[in-house]
């Protein structure tokens, strides 16, 4: 289930990075709509990779 979670959340601010790019259509016109959507992809790219590397790693085990 974790890497099924790691690479949707890969995709999906793969995705909204994609958008902020010029490549994209402009859908995120305003300014403070641009910086929103940034940290949401980086905070969802950041935890595709945690998922990735903590995949095998207990919830016990990383409380004690």
């Amino acid at each position: 289930m974790s890497r099924f979670l790691g690479w949707g959340n890969l995709m999906i601010g793969g995705l909204l990075l994609f958008a902020l790019s010029d490549i994209a259509w402009s859908w995120f016109a305003s300014p403070t709509s641009r910086l929103i959507v940034f940290i949401l992809s980086v905070l969802l790219i950041g935890n595709a990779v945690m998922l990735a590397f903590f995949e095998n790693e207990a919830p016990r085990e990383r409380r004690g």
